[in-house]
């Protein structure tokens, strides 16, 4: 590119813009320590501008860093780790790029001295923080990684790093437990997707601009990223995660001894859920005018949530003074009762008509005085109304009986006896039954009287009538 005089006295001359006047003050050499309003004043500046400006406040501080002052350079790094702590993404962003570190570390020897100076060692803390912090536990870790490898290149170079304090760690990201609704979770990525798309058209390399494309579809809705993010479900983990804890805690207080020192754990999880109490509360506050279903019960969710965690607070406090604290007893999901427990208890009061419930009715005596009995169903039966079908071969065909009933004697009786004509007048009137066997059973008790002789003298007689009469049934001869 050719290099353009009119252009380079006109921004040496231009009129500094007001985040780099505000950032000259910040670090100017009448000041002996840092001006924490002026430097939050600045962060505000860069919250509400956004664009361009994280990039400007972070590389406006590079020279007075790398300068031959060294109290600039300690107001300067300041200032950065307040921008680093207050800004959000769009600063982790510029700090994660290869210019930015660069820049950063382009005064320091290739290795380490015996004596190393306050501003080399300030540099050093920060970058094991941001490595510590932010490469580690922020949502998008991704695009941080070249600090990662400027903490490997320094290692490999024998620098040493110092150990750093976990409260400063802390403070660089908001804690891990902290209770983001899903319109807020979506927000932070949208405006991470900006801040990187703003410094993609910055850079405005071809491949830069390739990405920036794709990352503009994206953000318009017109294609899906394949790192969509579930924010229901995230929201979910969350309220689990706050009911478990709040869960665990009551069980250990109920379990902790009256007037003894709280433990650890149980103190680390109280502070837990008590940095989110407040939170909570907030979020009630906010949902209250939700009108929708889903609104309405995480709306109630959370109400149980701040019942649950005020009541631990309180019991702590019990504990503290040596009284034995009054928890209520928590369910499996841990809001009260048991949900199944529940739900029969509401079931018992109904106040819907239910059918089933009601008294089965009068049988009325019309029906029942008109009602065909079993005997007349077989009466009506007739085996000449069969309709021929074709018999499997796992079935007998059924034997139809013949078109006509001959009228059955028993040869035991005499043929002229008044029993014998009785007999055969019964049968003749009945032939047209098929199943009256009145006629066998008085046969057979007529038998049963005579003496075996007489029985088996005309038994020795019916094999001959038997066989000139084939139409007597077997239970004729048995009789």
């Amino acid at each position: 590119m050719a290099f353009n005089l009119q252009s380079a006295i006109d921004d040496l001359f231009k009129p500094p813009s007001r985040l780099q006047s505000l950032v000259d003050r910040a670090v100017g050499p009448q000041r002996d320590e840092p001006d924490l309003a002026l430097n939050l004043d600045i962060c505000d500046l860069v919250n509400r501008k956004k664009g361009n400006y994280p990039h400007d406040a972070v590389f406006a501080l590079l020279p007075y860093i790398n300068g031959r002052a060294p109290a600039q350079a300690q107001l300067a790094l300041t200032l950065l780790d307040n921008l680093v702590k207050n800004c959000g993404h769009p600063v982790h962003y510029q700090i994660g790029s290869r210019e930015f570190l660069n820049e950063l570390f382009r005064r320091f020897p290739e290795y380490q001295p015996s004596l190393t100076n306050a501003v080399h060692y300030r540099v050093l803390e920060m970058l094991q923080e941001w490595r510590v912090s932010l490469c580690q536990r922020s949502r998008y870790r991704e695009d941080l990684q070249r600090i990662n490898d400027m903490y490997a290149l320094l290692c490999r170079k024998g620098w040493r790093f110092p150990r750093i304090d976990s409260d400063n760690v802390a403070v660089v990201l908001e804690p891990e437990d902290t209770l983001k609704t899903k319109d807020e979770l979506e927000k932070e990525d949208m405006d991470a997707m900006q801040a990187k798309l703003q410094e993609l058209l910055r850079r405005a390399t071809p491949r830069d601009l390739r990405e920036a494309n794709k990352l503009m579809k994206v953000i318009t809705g017109y294609e899906q990223s394949t790192k969509q993010r579930d924010y229901n479900k995230e929201w979910e983990d969350e309220l689990q995660a706050l009911e478990h804890k709040s869960t665990v805690l009551h069980e250990m207080l109920r379990e902790a001894d009256p007037g003894r020192a709280i433990d650890d754990t149980v103190q680390e999880l109280l502070n837990k859920c008590t940095s989110s109490l407040t939170r909570l509360r907030r979020l009630i506050a906010e949902h209250e005018a939700g009108e929708g279903a889903d609104e309405r019960g995480d709306l109630d969710r959370m109400v149980r949530l701040s019942d649950m965690i005020g009541e631990a607070v309180e019991a702590a406090k019990e504990l503290r003074c040596g009284r034995k604290p009054q928890l209520r007893a928590l369910g499996t999901n841990g809001t009260g009762a048991e949900p199944q427990a529940a739900a029969d208890v509401n079931e018992l009061i109904s106040w819907d008509d239910d059918t089933d419930s009601a008294p089965n009715p009068a049988p009325n005596p019309d029906t029942v005085a008109t009602s065909i009995s079993p005997l007349d169903d077989l009466a009506g039966l007739s085996f000449h109304t069969l309709q021929p079908s074709t018999p499997s071969s796992s079935t007998v065909p059924l034997q139809s009986p013949p078109a006509q009933v001959q009228p059955m004697t028993n040869p035991s009786l005499p043929a002229d006896s008044q029993q014998a004509r009785m007999h055969r007048a019964a049968a003749t009137v009945k032939q047209n039954d098929a199943f009256d066997f009145s006629d066998l059973l008085a046969a057979a008790k007529s038998a049963s009287a005579k003496p075996n002789a007489a029985r088996t003298a005309s038994w020795g007689s019916s094999p001959d009538s038997a066989k000139s009469n084939p139409n007597k049934s077997l239970i004729d001869f048995m009789s």
